[in-house]
């Protein structure tokens, strides 16, 4: 089945990881990586069958526009691109290289055929905590303010150290299924 190759460009570290993270929820496609492209522009890439990377795209770029009307800059779907995905994977930091616990597939291979194990899924909590220790705190502390339900008191959060914020805010970002 032909692949296609789905990107969506945002401002902001937050809209990036909204954007994979419901394009990775909506359909069954891969996280080729992302791009930060200056200026606070920021670019994630993912590629599956058409239709799987058309849902996620369009689920992803609704949802980043959720958190704000401007936060989204651009999306596109490229359907049977005549060149190889990999081919702008090199262009792109690459996320399994960057992350110790990125999705693997494990294989194993059998007398007569290779087949697929199973699919170890990552620490859903040390990736958002590692995205929200790269932000600022001044950043951390916006982002917090916008949570309903915070478990800091919104008076408390301007005197809130980084590390306390990363732990509330990873707990209340982390939806357990």
């Amino acid at each position: 089945m032909k692949q296609a190759i789905g990107m969506i460009e945002t401002k902001g570290l937050i809209a990036l990881i909204e954007a994979t993270d419901t394009m990775l929820k909506a359909s069954e496609v891969r996280c080729l990586g992302k791009k930060q492209v200056g200026g606070g522009l920021n670019t994630v890439l993912i590629s599956g069958d058409v239709a799987a990377v058309e849902t996620a795209v369009q689920a992803g770029s609704a949802s980043v526009q959720r958190l704000g009307e401007d936060l989204l800059t651009a999306s596109h779907v490229i359907a049977r691109p005549h060149i190889e995905a990999t081919t702008f994977v090199d262009e792109i930091q690459k996320v399994a290289e960057s992350k110790p616990n990125e999705r693997e597939e494990v294989v194993v291979e059998t007398s007569d055929q290779i087949e697929n194990t199973e699919i170890v899924e990552t620490d859903q909590k040390k990736k958002v905590r590692y995205k929200l220790q790269q932000m600022k705190v001044t950043e951390l502390r916006k982002l917090a303010k916008e949570q309903p339900n915070f478990s800091i008191p919104q008076k408390n959060i301007h005197r809130t150290n980084k590390e306390k914020l990363v732990k509330a805010l990873s707990d209340i970002l982390i939806i357990d299924e």
